[in-house]
């Protein structure tokens, strides 16, 4: 049987044990078989999960090429291989990445903030609501300020605070990450915003965004504020922790919220830890909190119980969604390690500083992917699994 008569769903069952770049190479074997990867997406082919790193580069968000680092290890090799994607100029041109999710990177202008969730491989897009129809309430407000030179600043009022800040710097101080769904048919998206970092939900086709949970004040002289949002598939709902470890679900509509854990009792000691980050996800059924420190020591609350062994399995953190892979299903990661890239509570270029590896728990030892000592940092990286989706 020549190479041209195999059974397109052999070719599908085949595709299952390939990676994407392997995919590629599947379309040179033979005339029938060479289609673009967008045509592979609409024939039902799909290949194991690769975790690629998105590399910061020398024109900043002024570039139309996308570069990944592909971190998975060959068994006598130590190195990762260089994933380029060009001419997306009209795609991702003045765009930075606020997340990604299953092949799909979130990327958000300065101008019109209205996200775009994009897939660099089948160039699908599908956009979102404009960030400014969020809407007002008494603790999150923002104007525009027209100069007389026609500059533009945006007032922004936050629970009595007021802060103001040029176009140029709205979007990578007020807005923080962006949540898609997974299995769900609306791709629910969820965004961290504000100084206060609040939440707000939208769906591909809204007029607008509607906010989700609130939360009261922690005490009189601490706000509690969201700092990441995990969407568990096995029951449909976005489970979010908070500043003082307080973690809630609820449903695709902002409603029905359950209180999964209290907060911690000592918000005096995380106002002065502000150089940490919390994540958070389900893996194999068990809620896990991953706790980043920039500076300082770590703390443990009783209600949090510490994991050194992740079964073979390894956790991607960053301005992505949190995900995890374990390294029988995505071949090439190292099992039981925490994988990181840049994330601040103000992303900006300044405040960068290419911040990305990975920390094996049993060794507790880093490895780090990138050169701190390069003039290139922007956009921050952020992880991302290559998919071929297109809707």
């Amino acid at each position: 049987m020549a190479w041209n008569d195999l059974p397109m769903d052999l070719l599908r069952c085949i595709s299952s044990q390939l990676s994407i770049v392997d995919l590629a190479r599947l379309s040179i074997v033979c005339t029938s078989w060479n289609l673009t990867l967008a045509n592979y997406a609409l024939l039902g082919f799909q290949c194991y999960p690769s975790p690629w790193l998105l590399l910061p580069n020398d024109v900043g968000e002024a570039s139309d090429t996308l570069t990944f680092y592909d971190v998975t290890i060959e068994e006598k090799a130590d190195v990762g291989c260089h994933r380029r994607f060009s001419s997306l100029s009209s795609l991702i041109y003045g765009r930075r990445c606020f997340g990604s999710n299953d092949g799909w990177l979130v990327t958000l202008d300065k101008i019109d903030l209205q996200p775009h969730l994009f897939n660099p491989l089948t160039k699908a897009e599908i956009l979102l609501p404009s960030l400014f129809t969020i809407p007002k309430d008494q603790g999150h407000i923002i104007e525009p300020e027209y100069a007389p030179d026609g500059s533009i600043r945006f007032f922004c009022n936050e629970v009595s605070s007021y802060f103001t800040v040029d176009e140029e710097g709205l979007r990578d101080i007020y807005f923080h990450k962006i949540i898609v769904s997974s299995n769900d048919s609306f791709r629910t998206t969820v965004v961290i915003y504000g100084f206060t970092k609040a939440l707000a939900l939208a769906r591909p086709g809204d007029q607008a965004w509607v906010l989700g949970p609130q939360l009261p004040p922690y005490t009189l002289k601490h706000n509690e504020q969201f700092e990441d949002v995990y969407y568990h598939d096995e029951d449909q709902r976005f489970y979010a922790i908070t500043h003082f470890s307080m973690v809630l679900s609820f449903d695709l509509n902002g409603q029905n919220v359950e209180i999964i854990c209290p907060a911690m009792r000592d918000p005096c000691w995380r106002n002065r830890h502000s150089d940490y980050m919390y994540y958070i996800a389900f893996m194999s059924g068990t809620l896990l909190k991953i706790e980043r420190v920039i500076i300082g020591s770590s703390y443990s609350c009783p209600q949090w119980v510490p994991v050194k062994d992740l079964c073979g399995y390894s956790l991607f953190v960053g301005c992505n969604q949190t995900f995890y892979l374990h390294h029988m299903i995505a071949p090439g990661i190292r099992p039981n390690c925490i994988y990181f890239a840049d994330h601040l509570s103000d992303m900006l270029p300044e405040n960068v500083n290419r911040d990305a590896g990975l920390f094996e728990l049993q060794s507790r030892q880093f490895q780090y992917f990138l050169d701190s000592d390069s003039q290139s940092n922007w956009p921050p990286s952020i992880w991302f699994t290559p998919s071929l989706s297109i809707s």
